[in-house]
């Protein structure tokens, strides 16, 4: 049992993180895909009015910000907050793997 105002947190823990983050931004993917594809299909059938420039650039803008967003909670990328998790379940188990040997019996 942690002591009080200790952090204990155990790899599997940071690995069904992971694999929630991955969820989520897999969940995420159609959704910002068919609001910056409406957004910009808008634009191209309003191209005769003013407006139509300023929704382009708008469906332009938060369709990256929104796809980047997805991207980095999880899905792709090495730098996604789900392979940050990972990145630490295998550092904090390496570092408990590190520490056992240094006390085994030699």
């Amino acid at each position: 049992m942690a002591e009080s105002g200790s952090i204990n947190v155990e790899p599997s823990e940071l690995r069904a993180s992971a694999g929630a983050a991955d969820a989520i931004g897999d969940n995420l993917r159609k959704p910002v895909d068919k609001a910056a594809a409406d957004a910009r299909s808008a634009s191209v059938t309003m191209n005769k009015w003013s407006i139509a420039a300023e929704l382009d650039r708008v469906a332009n803008d938060w369709g990256t910000a929104l796809h980047d967003l997805r991207k980095s909670i999880g899905g792709e990328g090495g730098d996604s907050e789900a392979e940050r998790l990972r990145r630490t379940a295998d550092g904090h188990e390496f570092n408990e793997d590190l520490t056992a040997q240094s006390f085994a019996a030699v």
